[in-house]
């Protein structure tokens, strides 16, 4: 974990992380303060809830298109998949996730509503 970069969140950044916050709340069991602080520790806290933002709104779109409700472990799978894009490509998202539920046709199902850039985590060693 990285240290607290800023003090405080604009009340537009806070309503945005509150939307993200809730869409995950069920497979990404986090409280909102925790979430709060997690967006503090970025460098550059608008671009990663962006990047959140459209993870939520690919998350919610699938789960909109089922016909059926799905089972939390199959909503984790979704939402680790999401994830895992959101650093890499669709290939190597679907590759990484080790999928156990989702078919590699729902995977790309699931990876057509996310549409990003990769953005890969940056890891900083301190001395």
């Amino acid at each position: 974990m990285s240290d607290v970069v800023h003090d405080s969140l604009t009340t537009n950044q806070i309503d945005k992380i509150k939307k993200i916050q809730s869409t995950f709340a069920e497979v990404y069991p986090v409280s909102l303060e925790e979430t709060i602080t997690n967006f503090k520790r970025d460098q550059n806290p608008d671009s990663e809830i962006d990047i959140w933002l459209q993870m939520a709104e690919a998350y919610e779109k699938y789960l909109t298109s089922k016909q059926i409700k799905l089972d939390l472990n199959t909503k984790k799978e979704v939402y680790k998949l999401i994830l895992s894009r959101s650093m890499m490509s669709d290939e190597e998202a679907i590759s990484n996730s080790k999928l156990t539920i989702l078919t590699e046709k729902e995977a790309k199902e699931v990876l057509s509503y996310y549409s990003a850039t990769p953005d890969p985590i940056d890891v900083v060693k301190k001395p």
